[in-house]
Parts: structure tokens; C-alpha cells; sequence
């Protein structure tokens, strides 16, 4: 039973200056590998209106008494001489991005924005100085965002330890590894000019920021390679590892209290400031709201009817993960929302979504199994609201990982909306609407009183650059610009126009103008130490198009296939934007007119990017691996066979991410004799022979004929 709770607001109507958007002839969509397209076209709108020199206004939030109710499960160690954060206020203007998703409530949102145009400044692990692939270049784990202090880029590079780049020039200041993997966005403390950071080896470390040297440390209890960043709230730093949550002072390191969540606790902590509550989710799917006075129990629950376990290793798709999302909470709405990671097959249950925000809610009623956002009270933990939102995220065949968090965006008069990916009718994709096309960004309404016409959990139609459902951005927030990491490319708007007469349908959306986006790899305009292309971007091999911006790598292709992390984001902390590609490139721009010099990459660059075609023997499909850019012939046991509309996929692991696979694309389905998926089936041995690439991080062989295919041993039965 959903219970709809009404937080406290102030009513707002907000109107800016709306702009007409008009659009350019359509781009072709459609990438999944070499020769693969997809039928139709899609606008990627090029929105033309003059970009407007933002107003960020920060506001204070109020405070309010934290409502004490239920049991405590913790256990609260000698205090040492700190006082316990009571009701920390949030910082005003704060314009510095110190630790995961801006601040301890893991808004996401910075209210202080960078004027256009924008500049190259400098790029770190990515591209040479001709826009060739570094040497010696490395990925970057899943959900690590740069933070910044002290004139300094702090960066996790898992068993790298800890990158400290010099803001003004990105180069390296220090590199240390405290212990374990650093899997996790480090804090930066200005009060002790100190970094704080989490191993997986279960340990809480203090460096010195200005050298990486290690100043304290506070063991926890178990270990994760999961990405849990700390979270600092005044005197006090708050994280997560195995069972537990600590809070341990900042300059002692003694723990004040821990929290036993009685399961794994899956996500970070995030730290509501009114409410004085530090929040987090476990992987039983229960969110916990802990008293930051004494580390005791304010409330627990689990509103939603899915089971803990890994989606898609569930026939009828009743399983939920909360992992590698975080708590983002909306002081002002008194609501926290917490991101489940459903199913694949959730792409497909309406395709596509509805047009309406009451027929979407209708449907998310009938079927609380696809509620992708949990929306719950601050103050009980009950059901808000049922947020209309869908799932996706970097997804791929049989399996969609934990799609984007939401942004919670305040105005100067203390009203808040959370900004974020929805699904809807229309489609931004010209000649095809399904449940992969239906995704674009959207307003989240936090209250009946935001926006006349709205109800808490409705969506409000945006303008957008299309991406598709299995494919949604990760989102962040400075001022008004709403900045998206795609796997391929940054997508950059502004919002303009959000009247409460725009957004209750695609037809009539909030309006956005352009900001430059970020590409991968381009060869469109020919290289510029700029990084800049004023025409639009197309990245190497993949016929989609998106609006003017810059360009990483230099005729290098699908870099991110080869550094595959599943995430990418954007960053913004005082006078700088980074972008944090797929692929694990750290790119810093800058206000500015775009200006450099015109190269002619080297012809060996060229030639490097190609992969070497080197006949080898049989392999087993485990060691593929070790032997990409070789021709070879791969041998195991199918595991699973499926057809997703775009390629026939042979796997030998299910999920197949970090394994071997075999992708026959849709235009040489006609090269067999029937549909792929009839011929091959899971239990037969086969013998795949072909050129061993990249796919998403994974080894990949791309089967375009029969004889490339043999089957050694039929299945069983």
C-alpha cells in the first residue's frame, strides 16, 4: 500500500525567459559495433538560442528536530573530544566539488556554474599531444568522480591508489596507494586540509592533501570492492564497509559510533542536515535512517516488493540491487530517493512508456515490481510518493547495471525538484518508439506545491540530445546547465524555459539551449590542439551525431570498449568543468573562447589504433582475454543464446559482462540459414574463429558467417 506523504514547501512558480528551439536535419542513430545500424533516424537537437550568463543563488536550509521512533541497533564508542554534528547547516554558495556527488546529501548539484564558452584546459590519462592514446594510460573504477581542494584534483584509481593533479595544468603532484584498492571518490576536508579515502580493504584513510602521505587511518569492519565513498558533515566523516556504518571524527579518527545494519550495507551514506540523520541502504533493500547524535536507529524499511538478489538470474525478474547507487536526499521535500537496479527485461514491460504522467503512474501502481525510484520520508520512512520513473542505465543484451542517480536542484526561494532520466511518448528518436528510444531528461516533481498542475512524483517533459534506454547519462547539476555522461559522449544543456505551462507533454517540453558537449573519438574536423569542433561531433565509427563541442581522442575509435568502466561523469568545482570519460580520461575545461593550433597527427597514429591480425590456435574462451588483436579460434560451452533486435549474442556466462561473447549483428543475419538464435543453443561446445576485439570492456569476436561458427557437441536433450 503507497501512502502519499506531503513534505513542507513553499509554494513557487518559477518563469524564466523562454527561447525558441529549432533543430537541423536529422542525424543518423545507431551503434553497437562494426557495420551494425539500427532502422530510422533520430533528431539530435541542436536547440539555438543565446546562452544566457547564469544567476546561482544559494540558499540556507532550515533546520528541524530530528523525529526520534523505534529500536536502536548500534553501538556508540567512548566519545572522544568532539561534539556531535547537530543539524550542520549547508554550506552557502559552497562552489567546491570536495566529495562524491558535490555534498554529504549526494545532491549532485553545485550552485555556482561555469559562463560559456568553454575551453580546453587540460586532460589527464587520455589523449597525447596529437590526440593519440597516451602511453601508459589505465581505467578508473566505477562511479569515481575527481573532487577537488586546496588547488588540487584528487582522483581514485582503484589498485593505483590516489592521483593528486595540479588544478591549474593537470599535472601529476602525487600519486599514493594508503593500502588495498581505491575504488572510491575521496572527501576533501578544507578544515584539516586533509583526504579522506576508503579501501576496499575495509580501512578509512587520512592523507595529507598536499603530499598523499598517510596521517591516520580507522580499520572497518569487512571489506568491498564496491565504490563507497565517505561522506564529511562537520566534525565528522561517515562511511560505509560490510555490516556496518561508522562515524569517526575527522581529526582524532576514533570512532564516535557505528551502526549494524544486520546485512551488507551496499551504498554510501548520505547525511541529511535537517534532520541530523545519516542514511543508507543495505543489500537486503531495507533503507536505514541512523541518529547522527548517538548512531542510533530513527526508522527502517523496505517499501519495495522485488527481493535482494542480482536481476536477471531471476526467470520471473523478482530480484533488486541497490549497489553502486547512493542516497540522494532533498532536505527541504523531507524526502531521501534511493535508485534500484531492476531487471533488463523492465526496458520492454511498456514500449513504450506512456505519454501521461497518470497513465505512468497507473502503471507503476499495478505493477510496483518496475518502481525503479523509491522516494521515501525523511521523517518515517514510509512511501512519499511514487516517483514516474523507469529503469535503464549502460546496458547491454541480458543485463542493465544500476542506472542514473537523480540531481536535487534548490531555488532561491527553498523549493527544490530533482533532475533526472525518465521514459516517455513522444521519442526523441525519429522512426522508432519502443522502450529502448523512450528515454530523455526530465523534472521530477518533490511536491504538490513546486509547480501548479504537478503532483509530487510526475515528470516534466525536457528538451534533450537522445540517448537511448540502455544507455541512460549519469547525471550532475552546477547553476542551471544539467550535464549528462554517456558511455560515448558528455551531453551539456541549459535550462531556459520551465513555466508551468511547459513539460506536461513532449510536444510542449521544458526548453534548453546548447552547451558544448564532449565526444570520445572524432575525425570530423581534423585536429586542433583545441580539442574543439564547431560543426557537430561524430564519433569514430558510430554514424550518430551530436551538438558542437570537443573531442578527446583524434581518429583513435571506440576507446571505451578497451577501458570499459560503465560510467561517466561530469564535475563542476569553482571555475572548471571535468569530464570523466568511459574510458577513464579526466578532460578540465575552462571559460573561455576555444583556441589552438591545427596538427597533423602523425601517420603511425593512425596505424596504432588498428588492431593486429595474427592467426593463433585454439584458445578456451576463458583466456580470450590475452589475445585481443589476434585471429584465433575460441572454444567453450554456450552458456546462454538471445536475440535483442540489434545482434544475436552467444555467451558463455550469464550475465555475460567480464567474459568472453560472440555478437552475429542484424545485417548478416541473412548470411545463415535462419535466424542465428535457432541454430545455436545454450549446452552446445562450439568453435568461434575471428579477429579477438574490445566490446564493452570484454573480449568479442564479431561473427558475420556460418563457417565462422562450429558446433563441437550438440546440448543435451
Amino acid at each position: 500500500m503507497y501512502r502519499l506523504h506531503i513534505g513542507i514547501t513553499i509554494f513557487a512558480l518559477v518563469v524564466t525567459v523562454g527561447l525558441v528551439a529549432s533543430y537541423p536535419p536529422p542525424a543518423l542513430y545507431g551503434q553497437e559495433g562494426p557495420g551494425e545500424t539500427i532502422p530510422g533516424s533520430v533528431y539530435l537537437p541542436f536547440i539555438s538560442a543565446n546562452l544566457p550568463t547564469p544567476t546561482n543563488t544559494a540558499t540556507r536550509m532550515p533546520t528541524a528536530t530530528p523525529t526520534a521512533t523505534q529500536t536502536p541497533s548500534s553501538t556508540t564508542s567512548p566519545a572522544p573530544s568532539a561534539t556531535p554534528t547537530q543539524g550542520t547547516p549547508l554550506p552557502v554558495g559552497a562552489s567546491e566539488w570536495t566529495q562524491h556527488a558535490h555534498d554529504a546529501q549526494r545532491t549532485g548539484y553545485n550552485p555556482v556554474s561555469v559562463p560559456t564558452p568553454w575551453r580546453w584546459k587540460w586532460a589527464w590519462n587520455g589523449p597525447n599531444a596529437t590526440g593519440g592514446i597516451s602511453s601508459g594510460k589505465f581505467g578508473l573504477p566505477r562511479n569515481s568522480q575527481p573532487v577537488t581542494g586546496g588547488g588540487r584534483v584528487y582522483i581514485a584509481a582503484g589498485s593505483r591508489g590516489v592521483y593528486a593533479l595540479n588544478n591549474a595544468n593537470g599535472a601529476v603532484l602525487w600519486n599514493r596507494n594508503p593500502g588495498g584498492a581505491i575504488n572510491s571518490t575521496p572527501a576533501y576536508d578544507g578544515d584539516t586540509a586533509a583526504l579522506f579515502v576508503v579501501s576496499n580493504n575495509g580501512t578509512l584513510y587520512k592523507l595529507n592533501a598536499a603530499n598523499g602521505d598517510t596521517v591516520g587511518s580507522f580499520a572497518g569492519g569487512g571489506n568491498s570492492n564496491l565504490p563507497l565513498p565517505p561522506a564529511i558533515a562537520g566534525e565528522r566523516v561517515f562511511f560505509s564497509m560490510g555490516n556496518f556504518v561508522y562515524a569517526i571524527d575527522k581529526r582524532t579518527m576514533q570512532q564516535i559510533w557505528h551502526y549494524n545494519a544486520g546485512s551488507p550495507v551496499d551504498t554510501p551514506p548520505a547525511y541529511s542536515a535537517t534532520r541530523d540523520l545519516v542514511v543508507v541502504a543495505s543489500q537486503d533493500l531495507y533503507v536505514h535512517a541512523i541518529r547522527n547524535g548517538d548512531g542510533s536507529r530513527a526508522w527502517r524499511n523496505k517499501t519495495t516488493v522485488l527481493e535482494p538478489g542480482n536481476p536477471g538470474v531471476s526467470g520471473s525478474n523478482d530480484f533488486a540491487e541497490v549497489s553502486r547507487g547512493w542516497p540522494v536526499i532533498a532536505e527541504q521535500s523531507g524526502v531521501v530517493l534511493i535508485k534500484l537496479r531492476l531487471d533488463w527485461q523492465t526496458m520492454w514491460t511498456w514500449s513504450p512508456w506512456p505519454s501521461s504522467n497518470a497513465a505512468m503512474r497507473a502503471n507503476l501502481m499495478n505493477r510496483p515490481d518496475e518502481q525503479a525510484l523509491l522516494a521515501l520520508s525523511l521523517d518515517n520512512g514510509s512511501t512519499a510518493f511514487i516517483p514516474n520513473i523507469g529503469h535503464g542505465g549502460f546496458g547491454d543484451g541480458d543485463y542493465m547495471p544500476m542506472g542514473p542517480m537523480p540531481v536535487v536542484k534548490r531555488f532561491g526561494d527553498g523549493s527544490e525538484v530533482a533532475y533526472v532520466v525518465m521514459r516517455g511518448t513522444p521519442c526523441l528518436m525519429e522512426g522508432v518508439c519502443d522502450g529502448r528510444a523512450d528515454s530523455r531528461l526530465g523534472e521530477l516533481m518533490l511536491s504538490d506545491q513546486t509547480v501548479a498542475g504537478f503532483s509530487a512524483g510526475d515528470v516534466r517533459f525536457m528538451e534533450s540530445t537522445f540517448f537511448p534506454t540502455d544507455e541512460q547519462a549519469n547525471l550532475s547539476m552546477a547553476g542551471d546547465d544539467l550535464l549528462g555522461g554517456h558511455w560515448m559522449f558528455g551531453l551539456a544543456h541549459r535550462v531556459i524555459d520551465r513555466s508551468p505551462s511547459r513539460g506536461a507533454s513532449g510536444s510542449n517540453p521544458i526548453t534548453t539551449a546548447n552547451l558544448p558537449h564532449i565526444i570520445t573519438s572524432a575525425s570530423n574536423c581534423g585536429f586542433s590542439t583545441s580539442h574543439y569542433c564547431p560543426d557537430g561531433l561524430t564519433q569514430d565509427g558510430d554514424p550518430r551525431r551530436i551538438p558542437a563541442g570537443f573531442y578527446i581522442y583524434y581518429n583513435q575509435g571506440p576507446v571505451y570498449d578497451r577501458y570499459w568502466s560503465e560510467y561517466a561523469s561530469w564535475v563542476v568545482s569553482n571555475d572548471t568543468i571535468y569530464f570523466v570519460s568511459t574510458d577513464g580520461a579526466v578532460v578540465a575545461l575552462e571559460h573561455g573562447e576555444p583556441t589552438g593550433v591545427a596538427m597533423q597527427p602523425p601517420p603511425e597514429q593512425a596505424a596504432a589504433a588498428q588492431l593486429s591480425f595474427v592467426r593463433e590456435g585454439v584458445i578456451d574462451y576463458t583466456a580470450a582475454r590475452d589475445y585481443t588483436g589476434r585471429t584465433v579460434t575460441v572454444e567453450g560451452v554456450l552458456h546462454d543464446v538471445f536475440n535483442n533486435g540489434k545482434a544475436v549474442y552467444l555467451t558463455f556466462k550469464t550475465p555475460h559482462q567480464g567474459a568472453f561473447l560472440v555478437r552475429i549483428l542484424k545485417p548478416h543475419w541473412g548470411n545463415f540459414s535462419e535466424s542465428p538464435e535457432r541454430i545455436y543453443a545454450p549446452g552446445q561446445r562450439v568453435q568461434v574463429t575471428g579477429l579477438i576485439e574490445w566490446y564493452q570492456g570484454d573480449p568479442v569476436i564479431y561473427a558475420s558467417h556460418p563457417s565462422q561458427i562450429r558446433v563441437m557437441e550438440a546440448a543435451e536433450g
